[in-house]
């Protein structure tokens, strides 16, 4: 689908559910009691999603509370947010007594939505909210096998929600919402470039982050002279490896590897170009972060990720694993800084229009509310309350 495809695609369903003739559980427009579950210890993408979503809930006045591994690293931010936690410890995706843990909790608070982000929170709820409540599946993993089956999912791409329906999900059950990225309090303007200007990219130290092509194009430019300092922020089990090709490349001091970041905003501050290399990905949370903060992008060309991108206008495009074209990108925008300013600032804007907690959280909202309507006219026969 085009991208102005999927922009009008998104605009009907925001439409729609603004238009639905709701009645929530509580009945009314009154606030939802909402389950957000997470389980998973990192903070990297899906985990940022995560909180995001409690935060622009709980934003618009409902109650959250968020099931979440002991010591998650999602504590933190949950904390700031006052949003309420209970930590439920397990082995592993099938581990039945957690399940029951889980049941009897919810069975406790009877919420009127659930929603479980990524492969072991779906695995683990989706069998204790039998009955109990709406469940609303988010799968940010190429691998939707356990979504399907749920009383509704929710695919944050296009490229998502078709696989979704062709593995069997019913093509009604199935929302699409982009993630979205917290609006600053002053968003700052497009900022010339540094000199020497500073080339960085984010994320996890996988393999299919490709950051193997980000430190070989920089290689490059070093090849060529081109003046520059580079920032790769982040960590995981290819710490060692991509530090070590970093070296074998000649890069030495040139390139900061400052281990993972809590402090985006001073990241992106210090950054003047923003690459993103994955090979695949579904809806990035640091490319809306690198957005928002009026950095230019370049960035692979694949499926989920362009959605919100339109090369030559707001970013520019390159084909996966091409080192030499990450390289000639990221040359003409030092060679042209006016035209960064420009994909900063087209970019900023459409992100800032349509991506943030505003626009994104009476959409989830939205859709909070159509699932709940909907199981609810239904009339499942709930187990009865705790005593």
């Amino acid at each position: 689908m085009s991208g102005r495809g999927v922009e009008v695609g998104y605009a009907k369903f925001y439409s729609r559910c603004s238009l639905l003739p709701i009645v929530s559980l509580r009945g009314g427009d009154s606030s939802l009691k909402i389950v957000n579950c997470l389980f998973a210890a990192e903070l990297a993408g899906l985990e940022q999603a995560f909180v995001d979503y409690s935060e622009a809930l709980q934003a618009r006045g409902h109650e959250l509370l968020n099931f979440v591994v002991p010591r998650a690293k999602v504590i933190e931010p949950l904390t700031e947010l006052r949003s309420p936690y209970w930590e439920v410890a397990n082995f592993n995706q099938y581990d039945i007594l957690a399940i029951m843990r889980i049941r009897r909790r919810l069975i406790s608070e009877r919420p009127d939505v659930v929603i479980a982000h990524g492969n072991r929170a779906i695995n683990l709820v989706m069998p204790a909210v039998k009955r109990v409540a709406p469940f609303i599946a988010v799968n940010q993993h190429i691998n939707l096998r356990r979504t399907v089956g749920a009383d509704f999912a929710i695919a944050v791409n296009e490229n998502m929600r078709s696989r979704l329906i062709e593995a069997g999900q019913p093509v009604d059950r199935v929302y699409k919402f982009f993630n979205m990225v917290r609006r600053p309090a002053a968003p700052p303007p497009p900022a010339p470039l540094k000199s020497p200007p500073v080339i960085a990219a984010m994320g996890r130290f996988v393999a299919k982050k490709g950051f193997e092509v980000f430190i070989e194009a920089l290689g490059r430019l070093r090849d060529e002279g081109v003046e520059f300092r580079g920032m790769l922020a982040g960590g995981g089990e290819l710490d060692g490896e991509l530090k070590a090709r970093a070296a074998a490349r000649g890069l030495g001091e040139r390139l900061l590897f400052p281990g993972w970041v809590t402090d985006k905003a001073a990241f992106f501050a210090r950054a003047d170009i923003f690459c993103f290399t994955s090979s695949h990905d579904v809806c990035p949370v640091v490319l809306l972060e690198a957005f928002v903060n009026a950095k230019p992008v370049i960035m692979t060309d694949c499926p989920g990720p362009r959605e919100i991108a339109e090369d030559g206008v707001d970013s520019l495009l390159f084909p996966i694993d091409d080192t030499s074209a990450l390289a000639m990108r990221i040359r003409a925008l030092i060679e042209d800084p006016a035209r960064a300013l420009r994909l900063a600032g087209a970019a900023q804007q459409k992100i800032l229009e349509r991506h943030t907690f505003e626009q994104g959280g009476a959409l989830l909202e939205a859709i909070a509310r159509d699932a709940a309507a909907r199981w609810t006219s239904a009339r499942p026969t709930r187990p009865p309350a705790a005593a």
